[in-house]
Protein backbone atom coordinates (compact mmCIF):
# COMPACT_ATOMS: atom_id res chain seq x y z
CA UNK A 1 0.00 0.00 0.00
CA UNK A 2 1.25 3.37 -0.65
CA UNK A 3 -1.69 5.75 -0.64
CA UNK A 4 -5.37 5.64 0.38
CA UNK A 5 -8.34 6.12 -2.52
CA UNK A 6 -10.86 8.94 -1.24
CA UNK A 7 -14.34 8.59 -1.86
CA UNK A 8 -17.58 10.30 -0.87
CA UNK A 9 -21.23 9.42 0.11
CA UNK A 10 -22.43 11.65 -2.58
CA UNK A 11 -20.85 14.81 -5.14
CA UNK A 12 -19.59 18.53 -3.43
CA UNK A 13 -19.19 16.09 0.16
CA UNK A 14 -16.17 17.59 0.80
CA UNK A 15 -13.48 15.02 -0.65
CA UNK A 16 -11.40 17.97 -2.51
CA UNK A 17 -11.28 19.39 1.12
CA UNK A 18 -10.23 16.09 2.70
CA UNK A 19 -7.79 14.81 0.09
CA UNK A 20 -6.16 18.78 0.16
CA UNK A 21 -5.86 18.31 4.02
CA UNK A 22 -4.15 15.23 4.24
CA UNK A 23 -2.13 16.50 1.14
CA UNK A 24 -0.92 19.58 3.38
CA UNK A 25 -0.59 17.32 6.57
CA UNK A 26 1.78 14.58 4.77
CA UNK A 27 3.95 17.01 3.44
CA UNK A 28 4.30 19.22 6.33
CA UNK A 29 5.15 16.43 8.33
CA UNK A 30 7.93 15.25 5.65
CA UNK A 31 6.33 12.69 4.06
CA UNK A 32 7.09 12.76 -0.33
CA UNK A 33 3.36 12.80 -1.41
CA UNK A 34 0.51 13.87 -4.23
CA UNK A 35 -3.06 13.93 -4.79
CA UNK A 36 -4.13 12.38 -8.27
CA UNK A 37 -7.70 13.38 -9.29
CA UNK A 38 -7.78 10.59 -12.08
CA UNK A 39 -11.11 12.43 -13.95
CA UNK A 40 -12.20 15.82 -13.51
CA UNK A 41 -15.35 16.72 -15.30
CA UNK A 42 -16.81 20.37 -15.09
CA UNK A 43 -13.63 21.71 -16.01
CA UNK A 44 -13.08 25.68 -15.60
CA UNK A 45 -11.32 28.12 -18.28
CA UNK A 46 -8.29 29.83 -16.43
CA UNK A 47 -5.04 31.99 -17.72
CA UNK A 48 -5.73 31.18 -21.19
CA UNK A 49 -6.37 26.97 -20.72
CA UNK A 50 -8.03 24.11 -19.10
CA UNK A 51 -7.85 23.27 -15.28
CA UNK A 52 -9.27 20.91 -13.08
CA UNK A 53 -10.80 22.62 -10.18
CA UNK A 54 -9.41 20.32 -7.85
CA UNK A 55 -6.10 20.35 -8.61
CA UNK A 56 -6.18 23.85 -7.99
CA UNK A 57 -7.01 23.45 -4.40
CA UNK A 58 -4.26 20.86 -4.23
CA UNK A 59 -1.83 23.32 -5.34
CA UNK A 60 -3.36 26.03 -3.08
CA UNK A 61 -1.33 24.55 -0.36
CA UNK A 62 0.70 21.78 -1.66
CA UNK A 63 3.83 21.31 -4.10
CA UNK A 64 2.13 19.44 -6.85
CA UNK A 65 3.20 19.21 -10.63
CA UNK A 66 -0.43 19.92 -12.32
CA UNK A 67 0.62 17.77 -14.99
CA UNK A 68 0.94 14.56 -12.67
CA UNK A 69 -2.55 15.54 -10.83
CA UNK A 70 -5.11 14.70 -13.31
CA UNK A 71 -5.23 12.51 -16.49
CA UNK A 72 -8.84 13.10 -18.12
CA UNK A 73 -9.61 16.82 -17.54
CA UNK A 74 -13.55 16.98 -18.89
CA UNK A 75 -15.90 19.94 -19.71
CA UNK A 76 -18.85 19.39 -18.82
CA UNK A 77 -19.55 19.29 -15.37
CA UNK A 78 -21.74 16.04 -14.89
CA UNK A 79 -21.10 12.29 -14.39
CA UNK A 80 -17.65 11.21 -16.11
CA UNK A 81 -19.28 8.50 -17.51
CA UNK A 82 -21.64 11.04 -19.54
CA UNK A 83 -18.94 14.40 -19.62
CA UNK A 84 -16.43 11.94 -21.39
CA UNK A 85 -18.71 10.85 -24.11
CA UNK A 86 -19.99 14.47 -24.82
CA UNK A 87 -16.59 15.71 -25.07
CA UNK A 88 -16.02 12.75 -27.23
CA UNK A 89 -13.27 11.22 -24.95
CA UNK A 90 -12.65 7.43 -24.29
CA UNK A 91 -11.85 6.87 -20.47
CA UNK A 92 -9.44 4.00 -20.30
CA UNK A 93 -9.05 2.28 -16.80
CA UNK A 94 -5.55 0.98 -17.41
CA UNK A 95 -4.47 4.05 -17.95
CA UNK A 96 -5.61 5.87 -15.02
CA UNK A 97 -3.78 2.40 -13.25
CA UNK A 98 -0.97 3.38 -15.08
CA UNK A 99 -0.39 6.75 -14.12
CA UNK A 100 -1.18 5.74 -10.46
CA UNK A 101 1.77 3.09 -10.30
CA UNK A 102 4.18 5.61 -11.82
CA UNK A 103 3.67 7.62 -9.30
CA UNK A 104 4.14 5.08 -6.82
CA UNK A 105 7.43 4.47 -7.95
CA UNK A 106 8.25 8.56 -7.48
CA UNK A 107 6.09 9.05 -4.07
CA UNK A 108 5.95 7.53 -0.62
CA UNK A 109 2.12 8.51 -0.89
CA UNK A 110 -0.51 8.56 -3.35
CA UNK A 111 -3.63 10.33 -2.43
CA UNK A 112 -6.11 9.35 -5.78
CA UNK A 113 -9.68 11.16 -5.52
CA UNK A 114 -12.57 10.01 -6.80
CA UNK A 115 -15.54 11.52 -8.63
CA UNK A 116 -18.63 11.56 -6.96
CA UNK A 117 -19.79 8.42 -5.17
CA UNK A 118 -18.53 5.23 -5.01
CA UNK A 119 -21.18 3.70 -7.85
CA UNK A 120 -20.52 6.68 -9.97
CA UNK A 121 -19.80 5.25 -13.69
CA UNK A 122 -16.80 6.07 -15.55
CA UNK A 123 -17.29 3.80 -18.51
CA UNK A 124 -21.03 3.35 -18.89
CA UNK A 125 -22.56 0.70 -16.39
CA UNK A 126 -19.34 -1.07 -17.49
CA UNK A 127 -16.90 0.26 -15.20
CA UNK A 128 -17.34 2.03 -11.82
CA UNK A 129 -15.41 4.26 -9.67
CA UNK A 130 -15.43 1.34 -6.58
CA UNK A 131 -13.98 -0.71 -9.81
CA UNK A 132 -11.08 1.58 -10.05
CA UNK A 133 -10.67 1.55 -6.33
CA UNK A 134 -10.20 -2.15 -6.28
CA UNK A 135 -7.70 -2.43 -9.49
CA UNK A 136 -5.76 0.23 -7.92
CA UNK A 137 -5.79 -2.08 -4.24
CA UNK A 138 -5.55 1.28 -2.13
CA UNK A 139 -7.55 1.47 1.06
CA UNK A 140 -10.61 3.61 1.32
CA UNK A 141 -11.26 6.63 3.26
CA UNK A 142 -14.95 7.68 2.94
CA UNK A 143 -16.16 11.09 3.46
CA UNK A 144 -19.46 12.13 5.01
CA UNK A 145 -21.49 14.38 5.97
CA UNK A 146 -22.56 15.04 9.39
CA UNK A 147 -26.33 16.14 9.20
CA UNK A 148 -29.86 14.00 9.02
CA UNK A 149 -29.65 11.78 6.25
CA UNK A 150 -25.84 10.53 7.08
CA UNK A 151 -26.47 7.79 8.21
CA UNK A 152 -28.35 6.20 5.38
CA UNK A 153 -25.93 7.61 2.84
CA UNK A 154 -22.90 6.18 5.07
CA UNK A 155 -24.29 2.83 6.07
CA UNK A 156 -25.33 1.97 2.26
CA UNK A 157 -21.62 3.71 0.95
CA UNK A 158 -20.05 1.21 3.65
CA UNK A 159 -22.19 -1.89 2.18
CA UNK A 160 -21.61 -1.10 -1.02
CA UNK A 161 -17.78 -0.92 -0.60
CA UNK A 162 -17.57 -3.89 1.61
CA UNK A 163 -19.42 -6.09 -1.39
CA UNK A 164 -16.96 -5.17 -3.70
CA UNK A 165 -14.54 -6.08 -1.77
CA UNK A 166 -12.77 -2.41 -0.95
CA UNK A 167 -10.64 -2.20 2.09
CA UNK A 168 -11.99 0.50 4.30
CA UNK A 169 -9.31 2.85 6.34
CA UNK A 170 -12.25 4.46 8.17
CA UNK A 171 -14.37 8.23 7.71
CA UNK A 172 -13.92 11.55 7.75
CA UNK A 173 -17.39 13.29 8.19
CA UNK A 174 -17.17 16.90 7.59
CA UNK A 175 -19.17 19.88 8.31
CA UNK A 176 -19.43 19.91 11.91
CA UNK A 177 -21.15 22.74 14.12
CA UNK A 178 -18.86 24.23 16.12
CA UNK A 179 -19.24 22.40 19.12
CA UNK A 180 -20.97 19.96 17.60
CA UNK A 181 -24.45 19.55 18.09
CA UNK A 182 -26.12 16.12 20.05
CA UNK A 183 -27.77 15.28 16.40
CA UNK A 184 -24.42 15.33 15.04
CA UNK A 185 -22.47 13.19 17.48
CA UNK A 186 -24.94 11.02 17.07
CA UNK A 187 -25.11 9.95 13.78
CA UNK A 188 -21.25 9.32 14.00
CA UNK A 189 -21.90 7.23 16.74
CA UNK A 190 -24.80 4.88 15.07
CA UNK A 191 -22.25 5.05 11.95
CA UNK A 192 -19.83 3.68 13.94
CA UNK A 193 -22.03 1.33 15.72
CA UNK A 194 -23.99 0.23 12.43
CA UNK A 195 -20.90 -0.75 10.04
CA UNK A 196 -18.03 -1.18 12.61
CA UNK A 197 -15.99 1.29 10.53
CA UNK A 198 -14.43 4.08 12.81
CA UNK A 199 -14.87 7.48 12.04
CA UNK A 200 -11.10 8.79 12.07
CA UNK A 201 -11.67 13.16 11.39
CA UNK A 202 -14.29 15.27 12.44
CA UNK A 203 -13.84 18.73 10.27
CA UNK A 204 -15.63 22.16 11.18
CA UNK A 205 -18.31 23.70 8.02
CA UNK A 206 -16.10 26.46 6.99
CA UNK A 207 -17.77 29.10 4.28
CA UNK A 208 -15.88 30.27 2.39
CA UNK A 209 -12.70 28.41 3.08
CA UNK A 210 -9.90 29.52 2.19
CA UNK A 211 -5.83 28.85 2.80
CA UNK A 212 -3.85 31.57 4.59
CA UNK A 213 -0.58 31.43 2.69
CA UNK A 214 1.44 33.71 5.20
CA UNK A 215 0.20 31.76 8.68
CA UNK A 216 0.11 28.72 7.10
CA UNK A 217 -3.02 27.59 8.16
CA UNK A 218 -6.83 26.81 6.63
CA UNK A 219 -9.52 29.37 7.55
CA UNK A 220 -13.25 30.07 7.15
CA UNK A 221 -16.24 30.97 8.47
CA UNK A 222 -17.80 29.04 11.53
CA UNK A 223 -21.38 27.51 10.81
CA UNK A 224 -23.14 27.91 14.18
Amino acid sequence: MKGFFITGTDTDVGKTIVTTLLLHTLQQNGVSSIAYKPVQSGAEWKDEKWVAPDVEMYRRVAHVNEEECCTYLLKTPCSPHLAAKLDGVTIDPKEIVSHVRLLQETYECVLVEGAGGIAVPLVDDAYMIADLAADLQLPVIIVARTGVGTINHTVLTIEYAKKRGLSLAGIVMNGFSEPPTDVEMDNVRMIEKMTGIPVIGMIPYMNPIRFDEVNGIWKGEWWR
